[in-house]
């Protein structure tokens, strides 16, 4: 089996899609690049379905699940008009923009994605460390140990991993960062699914957690948030995705001296 661009092997088999569904990606997908611009009126949805050879049923599901996205608005009597995605869509089309109409994943996204979670999960861990109750420190630990006793159990260490980040950011204690966290978990399942070996090894993963639980415990929001930094990067490197510059603080690799240099004084002495 060859490898695709992340040097990772794609699985043979994907989760069921039904005919809607992938209708309504390739219409998203369609808006999304220009096809069909903002203001403009789709062909009708008998148009659509000899276009895109599906039955009428079809075509009007696909239409609802994208009126639902906001990315049109259907007019009884006058047609389907495309909206302006960037003013009335939101995180909701993560989840399509993940992947091309091939299915392969689009890179140029998932940098951005990445990057996005990246700093949002500096910020949740930071809040956990302080925030985060005698129970919720017992339910990370629990979950912690589990793990330790999984190791090759791929499908149980899946959802371990979304428990745990999921219990981090209930500790955050901020309830939009536990929505946004939602939809990024998704798109982590989704990203995990198209792959047969896990983004990162069992040992790296492992590790992140068992320093984190300590910072947790310690109450260290500070390592907390340079341990993110350094999964993030080894999450980057994995995928072959290079960081761009933030503009607030460009992150490179653990041993790159302007890395380092970006550091607050007080973490350097900790590396």
């Amino acid at each position: 089996m060859s490898q695709n661009r992340l040097g990772l092997y794609p699985k043979n088999s994907r989760a069921p899609i039904t005919r809607a569904r992938e209708l309504a990606g390739k219409l998203t997908r369609g808006i999304l690049e220009g096809i069909y611009p903002s203001g403009s009126r789709l062909p009708t949805e008998r148009e659509l379905a000899e276009s895109f050879g599906s039955t009428r049923t079809t075509v009007r599901e696909a239409l609802k699940r994208l009126e639902a996205l906001g990315l049109v608005r259907i007019l009884q009597g006058s047609g389907i008009y495309v909206e302006d995605f960037q003013l009335t869509s939101g995180i909701e089309l993560f989840d399509v923009l993940l992947t091309t109409e091939d299915g392969s994943v689009n890179l140029k996204f998932l940098r951005d994605v990445l990057e996005f979670r990246g700093h949002m999960v500096r910020i949740i861990v930071r809040l956990a460390a302080i925030r985060r109750t005698p129970e919720e420190l017992a339910a990370i630990r629990e979950m912690v140990h589990k793990r330790r006793q999984r190791p090759g159990d791929i499908e149980r260490l899946d959802e371990l991993n979304l428990g745990l980040f999921r219990a981090i950011a209930e500790a955050a204690h901020n309830q939009v960062y536990r929505l946004v966290f939602n939809t990024m978990g998704r798109i982590y399942v989704k990203l995990r699914g198209l792959y047969d070996t896990p983004l990162l090894g069992f040992d790296q993963t492992q590790a992140l957690f068992e320093r984190l639980l300590e910072a947790f415990e310690q109450q260290d929001d500070a390592m907390a948030e340079l341990l993110v930094i350094r999964y993030m990067d080894a999450l980057r490197k994995t995928l072959g995705i290079e960081e761009k510059t933030t503009g607030i603080m460009e992150l490179g690799a653990a041993g790159d001296p302007a890395w380092r240099a970006n550091l607050p004084e007080t973490l350097k002495e900790r590396l």
